[in-house]
């Protein structure tokens, strides 16, 4: 068990409310994010009865996003390595990427190991190429795996053995050379010391989205005994939510009578992330942020601005902005069937209403990203707001943010 009593480490990352800057939302730009939809052969917005959404409209469009200079602007624009070195960096890494072929290499400095020292650290976390000798680990990157948040397209470009569609998606860069250690799950090997923690993240509302689907697929591919996928299989299969918006609709959304107590109780607290049952639910934004240090360097990729956001931690570290879409992989992906993506107005609102924490914790991190300036914060906030419009505005939840100090504490 860990000192702090609370967690690993404080859950409010640390902010300082003080010496705010107030970044202000364009009328027109918002007017333009917030475009109805056409549902049913009725107009709405976003998913919530049009009066509602016409009050959040014109709420946000005099509404500011409080960022916090701590937080939010590079205050030493120094890169972590000079040019030189960095060159000197790329030409190794591009060697190994054309002559090593299907080598794996586990990094020194293991902070799995120092704290499980009997344990079988998994195979993904190894990478396709050694760690050069003077990446220290006060000069490394360490990646935060969340889990369907496009985390498994950035390791592959970073070099890790995960389930990548070809042999080798390494991308020459400065990120990948130095990108040492990965948390994924409860398997922790980042260290506090790493120069950065590197976070994929993506809406919230997708992420849920697209684990659900995902546990049901892997549930449908195979049997199995296993205390996970009995959980998943009594959440969705005997519960018989057949999609998302299936368990929103009936398990979420009060006063409905068409789920049982057990089955409504177990789906608000898997998407709580308080209960096992969809891994990727369970192991949510909340989980991978109080994992790490209140004083970290956070960097972030978001998922729907790849190569922005991955050539702006390039030229942090010192490397050129030369990534390009032609760089990324699709993988861990398949075509999906329209219910699977659907959601209905109640489906969104009760969804949004439920991720609320899940939410202020992804604002959180976009906020203390060291890549990410204040038009970029602006510009997730606009797509924020098309999916939750409340909880995009909203600083504060109705309800707690859950206490997962025996998850976190059981992982470190």
């Amino acid at each position: 068990m860990l000192p702090n009593s609370d967690s690993r480490y404080r859950k409010d990352g640390g902010s300082n409310n003080a010496n705010r800057n107030k970044v202000l939302f364009c009328c027109a730009a918002l007017a333009l994010s917030l475009t109805s939809i056409k549902l049913s052969g009725t107009t709405r917005f976003l998913g919530i009865s049009n009066a509602a959404a016409e009050d959040d409209l014109i709420k946000a469009e005099t509404f500011s996003f409080d960022l916090t200079d701590e937080e939010n602007d590079i205050t030493d624009t120094t890169p972590l390595f000079d040019s030189s070195f960095a060159e000197y960096l790329k030409k190794g890494l591009s060697w190994y990427v054309a002559n090593a072929g299907n080598k794996h290499f586990f990094y020194p400095d293991s902070n799995f190991h120092k704290t499980w020292p009997k344990a079988d650290i998994p195979y993904w976390t190894k990478k396709r190429f050694p760690l050069n000798k003077y990446i220290t680990p006060g000069k490394q990157t360490c990646f935060m795996h969340v889990g369907k948040a496009g985390g498994s397209t950035i390791g592959c470009l970073l070099g890790f053995s995960l389930h990548c569609d070809t042999n080798n998606q390494t991308v020459t860069s400065l990120l990948a050379a130095t990108t040492a250690h990965a948390t994924h799950r409860c398997v922790h090997d980042c260290s506090d010391e790493a120069a950065y923690h590197l976070f994929v993240v993506r809406d919230p509302l997708a992420r849920a989205l697209s684990a659900f689907n995902y546990g049901k697929q892997k549930l449908l591919e195979k049997n199995s005994t296993s205390k996970g996928w009995v959980r998943d299989k009594e959440l969705i299969f005997d519960c018989e939510f057949s999609s998302l918006n299936d368990l929103a609709e009936r398990g979420l959304v009060k006063d409905s009578h068409n789920a049982t107590e057990e089955c409504r109780v177990g789906a608000k607290n898997a998407l709580l992330g308080t209960e096992t049952s969809l891994i990727h639910w369970y192991y949510n934004y909340q989980y991978y942020y109080e994992m790490v240090s209140p004083d970290a360097n956070i960097v972030v990729i978001r998922n729907e601005h790849i190569v922005d956001d991955w050539n702006a931690v390039e030229t942090l570290l010192g490397g050129d902005a030369d990534f390009t879409q032609e760089h990324v992989p699709v993988n861990n992906a398949r075509e999906k069937k329209p219910e699977e993506v659907y959601l209905s107005d109640a489906a969104k609102v009760v969804l949004c209403e439920t991720l609320c924490n899940e939410i202020q914790v992804y604002k959180t991190i976009l906020k203390r990203a060291q890549n990410i300036k204040n038009e970029h914060y602006v510009q997730s906030m606009q797509e924020l707001v098309t999916s939750c419009p409340k909880e995009a505005m909203e600083e504060s939840c109705p309800d707690a943010k859950p206490d997962i100090r025996e998850k976190v504490d059981g992982c470190y």
